[in-house]
């Protein structure tokens, strides 16, 4: 090891740790009008660009609905100014794209979640198409949830396509979708404004053939228009600002399956499209009966380009030209890619929503977080002296990893996902406890300290990987299947997997060499839990078999008892009440009160019509469950008026407005994340078996389901209610449980190697003992970490930790109790039936 170069490796670390440190910055936003200073090019005119701030400020002033980046292009235009030419940026081909380079260098690094920093909602109206044949507008009337439903995930799929993975969405009323969203800016308000209301209607319609003439004739003397064509303005064409087109469609979009944003050969941006089989057969039937025509191009109503047909075009693709800035031309082809809205989506009203907690909850929580890693920290160090001191500086490193990826990646930061990056520092210790356990091994068996600490990250290797790839695995499957939050909860994960990876082995790794290389230390003291014991594990699995057993029974009781109530106002919606205020109350004491006046689940929210100064301030309130059912002799309103007004008097909460509102989760979501669920578990088992065989791989899923079930059936039995939150920690369990069961495995089949007991039943016992150390302190470390959580660590994250304490529990339990016995008997089952089998063929054979 001495011996061991270490200037590559040195580099190699830095270079990591440099680069997600630079991501982080900044880490809040910047002001857009000085961010557009700092970013012009060191020739521009800097008297100019003030002149033109102080004007965007005056057209802010006249018109306070004006974002910043619409005053300073309003001003730049009104001026004759253009951005492009005078600030620093790449591929600037207006004053659009400019300014959307100021806006990306304004933002902070990570976008903060609803919860921490509010962000934008939006009111919006589904309106049916005027357009659309008669038939299909008495379907939709007639089954309009689903169409709403359908327009609910194409607005999710939207988001998405931006990295918003945190958006709630909600039916409201009978024709109302309620959307709220994180922004990174305010002024991405705008932005999200234009991609929600883009219905991505696509029409391939033909072009009169004699339209120069009839627009021409038509504009000097008013001769009416050939019946079914209609004048459209044409963008991209000086000489023919207008055309006249068909109003009947050869062909729609919706048999497009990628669209995606390139440069023509003339340096300008354009929308290429492929279709399917069918739409593929249906474009290349109507270019090739039309060859020498023109064909318009029109997306929502407006035509984008009007190209002759020269040929036949058979290749199943097509394109669509225009002059776009780089987020107009994305946002098409995400609004393509994603589908149309069954509806025109009128936006009724834009609010800015106020954090959903507030600032001493989300204070509360960060203190408690760092309060539950340093105490992480020092338990390592009093229980591993040095090596946990090693250990603490990679756990350090780690967390500048986890959020400088955050920050790289665009994730958006939530207090339950602080929650997350505090556990996965605490599930971190694993892969340290796992090595420096086998390093006192080694160090037991009288290998000097160089040898033993080698030895030990060698032979630890295998159940580290292991333990974490299938977690990794499981955290991929729902990236790629998982939608809405379980898809945000898998890219958290993997962050934390890949950081914990690389600090744990690689980074430690190197601290231990340069210890050895710089110091005189010859020998490395850790406590010691336990003295290797030789408890019967499998001999006990009659008892933790029974006892799982009725667990698992009493949670399909519950499931079956309560039915529909044991989900929360996340897949049930509730009521909403919405009051003016004169004084804002805490959210936190406001949920209080309502909590205990018996009200389920009360969330509060308080937020601003956007360009209506102070004038239009409202809290909502949103209680699971339909209230208005309930109130046969005063309305919900009534009621939470006087209990607010009463606990709260300086508030003076008054005009009330009540209404009903849907799930933040549609069937669709739902059946996505069941989906992803159940292939993470087949994922994890395919893994097991590939590196093992199929007895584990079927023992890890069934131990997995044991564990969940378990888990979920003491927290519905304390009263508590299925959420987004509980999917995320369930998910979590999952991912934390598979870890003990895949380092007993190894160990399981190393013991097997070295022959060390006299069977397969004393090989098991043998092993879950040697590693027994090592799970309990894993647990205890993490454990830690999720008590502080639940103690200090507010309402908001409750459930979460909640889970994870009892999953920590439950999953640990499993490991040695459920997941080792069910190896340790099938396994003999299978030598004794084989046994078996061969006497019976030696008996025919005699």
């Amino acid at each position: 090891m001495n011996k061991r170069p270490l200037f590559f490796r040195t580099f190699v670390v830095i270079a990591v740790i440099a680069l997600f440190a630079i991501s982080m910055y900044p880490l809040v936003e910047r002001d857009y009008d000085d961010v557009f200073i700092q970013m012009l090019k060191p020739d521009a005119d800097r008297a100019q660009a003030e002149q033109l701030i102080q004007h965007a400020r005056q057209l802010r002033k006249d018109d306070p609905q004006l974002f910043q980046s619409q005053a300073l292009l309003k001003a730049a235009e009104a001026d004759k100014v253009e951005l492009k030419d005078i600030i620093k940026g790449e591929k600037l081909l207006d004053n659009r794209d400019a300014l959307s380079a100021i806006r990306k260098n304004a933002s902070g690094s990570i976008r903060l979640g609803l919860d921490l920093a509010g962000g934008v909602e939006f009111y919006l109206e589904l309106v049916p198409d005027a357009n659309q044949a008669p038939e299909v507008k008495e379907q939709m009337e007639s089954d309009f949830d689903h169409y709403r439903d359908v327009a609910i995930e194409t607005l999710r799929n939207r988001l998405e396509s931006e990295k918003i993975y945190e958006a709630e969405i909600a039916p409201s009323g009978s024709r109302y979708v309620v959307l709220r969203a994180p922004v990174v800016s305010k002024d991405e308000k705008l932005k999200l404004m234009d991609l929600i209301s883009m219905s991505a209607k696509l029409n391939f319609r033909m072009v009169h053939d004699d339209t120069r003439a009839l627009v021409a004739d038509h504009l000097a003397n008013g001769t009416p228009l050939p019946v079914g064509y209609e004048l459209m303005a044409n963008p991209n064409d000086a000489s023919e600002p207008f055309v006249l087109v068909s109003m009947i469609s050869e062909m729609d979009g919706r048999d497009i399956v990628r669209a995606q944003v390139s440069i023509d050969e003339y340096n300008q941006r354009r929308i290429d499209m492929n279709f399917n089989r069918q739409g593929a057969a249906d474009f290349a039937r109507v270019t090739s009966n039309n060859v020498g025509r023109r064909l318009a191009i029109v997306l929502d109503g407006k035509l984008y380009c009007a190209p002759t047909i020269n040929q036949a075009i058979t290749g199943g693709g097509a394109n669509i030209t225009g002059h776009f800035s780089q987020e107009e031309a994305e946002n098409i082809a995400g609004a393509l890619n994603s589908g149309s809205f069954p509806f025109q989506i009128k936006v009724n009203a834009v609010f800015d929503t106020d954090p959903k907690l507030g600032r001493s909850n989300v204070d509360n929580g960060v203190w408690v977080g760092l309060l539950s890693i340093v105490m992480v920290a020092a338990f390592m160090i009093f229980y591993y002296r040095l090596s946990g001191v090693i250990s603490v500086v990679a756990l350090t490193l780690n967390i500048v990893l986890v959020l400088g990826a955050m920050a790289a990646f665009r994730c958006t930061l939530t207090l339950p996902g602080i929650a997350g990056i505090v556990l996965t520092i605490g599930m971190a210790v694993d892969a340290n406890v796992l090595v420096f356990e086998r390093i006192r091994e080694e160090l037991q068996s009288g290998k000097n300290i160089r040898s033993a600490v080698d030895l030990g990250f060698s032979r630890a290797l295998p159940a580290v990987l292991d333990a974490n790839l299938t977690t990794l695995l499981t955290s991929i499957i729902l990236m790629g299947v998982g939608t809405g939050a379980v898809k945000g909860f898998a890219i958290t994960l993997s962050i934390g997997i890949l950081s914990s990876l690389f600090t744990a082995l690689f980074v430690s790794h190197l601290l231990f060499d340069y210890l050895f290389r710089f110091t005189k230390i010859d020998r490395l003291t850790m406590l010691k839990m336990g003295g290797g014991g030789k408890f019967d594990f499998v001999g006990a699995h009659k008892i933790s078999f029974t006892v799982a057993t009725l667990f698992i029974l009493l949670t399909l009781a519950l499931l079956a008892g309560r039915g529909r109530n044991v989900l929360g106002v996340d897949f049930t919606g509730g009521t909403v009440v919405t009051f003016d205020y004169r004084q804002a109350v805490p959210a936190d004491k406001v949920q209080k009160v309502l909590s205990e006046a018996g009200y389920d689940e009360p969330s509060v929210t308080y937020k601003l019509n956007i360009g209506s100064g102070d004038s239009d301030k409202k809290v909502e309130i949103l209680i699971r469950g339909d209230l208005t059912r309930d109130s046969a002799d005063e309305s919900p309103k009534d009621k939470l008026e006087k209990i607010l007004n009463s606990a709260f008097p300086e508030a003076g909460f008054a005009g009330g407005l009540e209404s009903s509102v849907g799930g933040l989760i549609g069937w669709e979501f739902t059946k996505t994340a069941l989906l992803a669920v159940l292939l993470s578990l087949i994922g994890i088992g395919l893994y097991i078996m590939l590196r093992y065989e199929y007895i584990y791989a079927m023992t890890g899923v069934l131990a997995l389901l044991n564990d969940v079930l378990i888990v979920l059936g003491i927290y519905l039995a304390l009263g508590r209610t299925i959420s987004l939150t509980v999917v995320a920690a369930l998910l979590t369990v999952i991912g934390y449980s598979i870890n003990d069961k895949v380092v007993i495995f190894d160990r399981i089949r190393e013991d097997l190697r070295l022959k060390v007991a006299g069977n397969f039943i004393e090989t098991v016992n043998v092993a879950v003992n040697q590693t027994l150390s090592r799970t309990l302190l894993t647990s205890i470390t993490t454990f830690i970490v999720v008590l502080i959580l639940f103690l200090g660590g507010g309402v908001a994250i409750n459930d979460f930790v909640l889970i994870m304490m009892l999953g920590i529990l439950v999953g640990t339990a499993s490991s040695m109790f459920i997941a080792a016995p069910i190896v340790a008997l099938w396994q003999t089952r299978k030598a004794r039936s084989a046994g078996e089998l061969h006497n019976l063929k030696k008996a025919k054979q005699n």
